[in-house]
Parts: C-alpha cells; sequence; structure tokens
C-alpha cells in the first residue's frame, strides 16, 4: 500500500510515517519545514530510501507542482493528512497565518488528489473542535463551538471534507485527537523542546534541560480539581495506532466518518507535572500565570466509537507518557535542536 503523509517531518505526521515504513507500507512524504525537523527526513531516507519519496513543498501554494508530478506517476492508495500549524495561542495572535496555512493548504491537496484520482482520506483533526464543552467525556455527536482560530480552521477543514464525501469526491475519517505527548518506542522521531513551543510537555521538558528557569502554568482558577486545566493526554504510539487502524477501516468505507482519539481520562496541570518529576526523578520550577486566550476549562473524551468501530484503544499511561518524552529528549540531545 502506498500511503501519502502531509506534514511527514512534524511530530506527529513523522512519527505515523516512521512506523508506516517499520510495516513495509511505501510512503511519500510531504513537508515545507515550518514545523517539521529535517533530521526526521534524513533519518526516512537513510534508512528506508527503496520505500520513501520525499518532496519538500508548502501545500499553500497553489501550484504545489512537485506533488502534482509526483502523483501523476505515482498510485496513491490513501492520504493522511497531517500538516498544519497547531498552536492555539498562536492562533489568536496570527488568525490570517492559520486560515491560510491550514485551510488553503487543505483546498490546494484536494484538488491535487481529486485530479490525480486519490479518494481515501485521513485527516488530522483536533478535539479543540468542541470547545468549551459543558458535558465530558465528549463523544462525536457533541455540539461544535470552537473558541480558538485553530479551532475554527479544524471545523471549517471538517466541514469540507465531509461536503466532498457527500459528493462522492472522497472517503473521509477524520481523527480528533486530544493531546499526544510522549515519544516513539525507538526513539528517533519526538517532540522537540526547542523552537519555543506551546503545547505543555515539551515546555516541561525545557524546564528540565535547564533552558528556562521555571515553567509557566496558564490559569489556575478553573472549574477543575486543582484549577487549572484537565486534557486528556494520550501517548503518541497509541495515536498512531488508531492512524493505521483507520487505515484498515477507509479501505472499504465510503462516506465521512469522525472519531475521537483520547483515553477517556482526564489530567491537570499539575497531575501531570507531579508525574513528570516522580517517573524521571527532576524537579519542575513553577509559576503561575493568567490564562491564555482561546484556553479552557476541560477536555477529555469518550472513546467509545473507536474502541467499536475501529477496535482501537489506548494501552499506555501517563507514566508512559512523561518516562518516554524525557527520554527521547536525552537519548538525542546532539541532534534535538
Amino acid at each position: 500500500m502506498r500511503i501519502l503523509v502531509t506534514g511527514c517531518a512534524g511530530y506527529i505526521g513523522g512519527t505515523f510515517t516512521f512506523e508506516a515504513l517499520k510495516r513495509g507500507f511505501k510512503v511519500i512524504g510531504i513537508d515545507s519545514f515550518i514545523n517539521g525537523k529535517k533530521n526526521n527526513i534524513k533519518f526516512f531516507l537513510e534508512n528506508y530510501r527503496e520505500s520513501f519519496k520525499f518532496i519538500e513543498e508548502d501545500l499553500s501554494d497553489y501550484k504545489a507542482e512537485k506533488l502534482k508530478k509526483e502523483l501523476d506517476s505515482i498510485k496513491i492508495d490513501v492520504a493522511v493528512h497531517c500538516a498544519g500549524l497547531k498552536s492555539v495561542d498562536e492562533s489568536e495572535k496570527e488568525p490570517l497565518l492559520y486560515w491560510k496555512n491550514n485551510v488553503d493548504s487543505t483546498i490546494n491537496l484536494l484538488n491535487i488528489l481529486s485530479n490525480s484520482n486519490v479518494r481515501k482520506v485521513i485527516f488530522s483533526s483536533s478535539a479543540t473542535v468542541y470547545g468549551d464543552s459543558d458535558i465530558h467525556p465528549i463523544l462525536e455527536d457533541f455540539g461544535i463551538e470552537p473558541v480558538s482560530t485553530y479551532g475554527s480552521t479544524k471545523v471549517a477543514i471538517e466541514q469540507m471534507l465531509k461536503d466532498s464525501s457527500r459528493s462522492k469526491k472522497f472517503d473521509v475519517v477524520s481523527l480528533r485527537y486530544f493531546n499526544p505527548v510522549g515519544s516513539h518506542k525507538e526513539m528517533k522521531v519526538y517532540e522537540s523542546p526547542y523552537s519555543m513551543p506551546n503545547n505543555l510537555m515539551p515546555r516541561i521538558i525545557r524546564v528540565a534541560l535547564k533552558l528556562d528557569q521555571k515553567l509557566q502554568i496558564y490559569g489556575t482558577d478553573y472549574d477543575t480539581r486543582d484549577g487549572t486545566g484537565e486534557r486528556d493526554y494520550i501517548h503518541i504510539d497509541d495515536l498512531v495506532e488508531g492512524h493505521f487502524k483507520a487505515v484498515e477501516y477507509i479501505k472499504d468505507f465510503k462516506g465521512y466518518e469522525v472519531f475521537n482519539l483520547g483515553t477517556g481520562t482526564s489530567i491537570t496541570v499539575k497531575e501531570i507535572i507531579s508525574c513528570f518529576e516522580e517517573v524521571n526523578g527532576i524537579k519542575i520550577s513553577h509559576e503561575y500565570a493568567d490564562r491564555r486566550p482561546g484556553d479552557i476549562a476541560k477536555c477529555y473524551a469518550d472513546p467509545s466509537k473507536a474502541n467499536n468501530l475501529l477496535g482501537w484503544s489506548a494501552q499506555k499511561n501517563l507514566e508512559d507518557m512523561c518516562r518516554d518524552a524525557w527520554k527521547a529528549i536525552k537519548n538525542n540531545l546532539n541532534d534535538a535542536k
């Protein structure tokens, strides 16, 4: 099977690409390196030259000539669309950047796929589409009310894909990620803490590396167990396994379907800090700050639909996530930057 992976140099797309190559899939990867790491591509080319093809291109460029040319010569079975900017905080400061990069890129990709007769698409969506839900755990049929620009772009893309599937152009599975953390079991692809990240785990690791003196905890007055935000953290290996279940599912599926990928358990900011300290034996100094625009009190999944229809469930716990996230950086200190 041949899989096109957009965002193949990034944390999620790169981890999926690595595991797909290990499992014997042929992968055509595309990335513009806005967020991705060139070291990931170097590793794939050095170790999987016969089964990995890389195209450096920005999908928000309407022409995307390199990808068009490649798809004219290669039969793609399924496209896994992971590319996109993903910071809630940054999206509130740069909304037009997020609409251009996330939505325009997807429109261009769909046009190229349609012209190449590729109709199977798996989309990296996000739990941010649910906004500040009053009911937890969250089911897929709950209301869609994003409270950030990032979430709005995911909603727009989902609607575009749903419309396209209704017109019989594409069969689509949207995977609504909750909060992926940790590292692939071989520690070759991981989330870098060096590029001023907005996600919690790489910011914790920056303190562990002494790149930052203290971790800022944004908001301590939420209506949660300890006043800090609650999220559903999922190990990257479990998240990627959900993608392979979706690849198998979409082979014979027609239409549009959406699945939550989460554990169904909520963890507060303070709890994940305490877990990281305990399993790694490192003290994480922290201080409190005001809430950030677009942040919400809590968000965690009901993953029963993915359990039942995809045959998928999360297997790893918070200790695994904290241990693997730190171990990957320790093992790659010379290359992590």
